[in-house]
């Protein structure tokens, strides 16, 4: 198996849209309650409504990971776009930035060191 992408649900899918877009640089694809974000290594980011009742919509236990090569440049175009980042700071095998979607999740970026995969 492999990851083919990851689904967030939400209920402001109005205001996920364009941050996701800037966040990770690319249109949405849209349908009818529903987007998603192709990434460069062929697996996707989707946003979509409940579809079942008491369905997770805001922030709390997950974080998406997203690496990146550069974190000091996708900081920069970020906040250039108008995104609030963190600053970023060392973890063991590289270091990360965070933001918050608008639903509350938190988004992290994380540049690897070379000598770890």
């Amino acid at each position: 198996m492999q990851t083919d992408g990851t689904m967030l649900i939400t209920n402001n899918i109005d205001a996920c849209i364009p941050f996701y877009s800037t966040l990770l640089d690319t249109s949405a694809e849209l349908g009818a309650g529903w987007a998603q974000f192709a990434l460069g290594d062929g697996t996707i980011v989707a946003l979509h409504t409940p579809w079942e009742e008491g369905m997770t919509t805001h922030g709390g236990s997950h974080v998406l990971l997203l690496r990146v090569d550069s974190l000091s440049e996708q900081t920069a175009r970020l906040r250039a776009a108008g995104l609030d980042v963190s600053e970023p700071h060392d973890i063991p095998g590289g270091a990360v930035v965070s933001l918050t979607d608008p639903d509350g999740r938190t988004v992290q970026l994380i540049e690897r060191s070379e000598t770890s995969s």
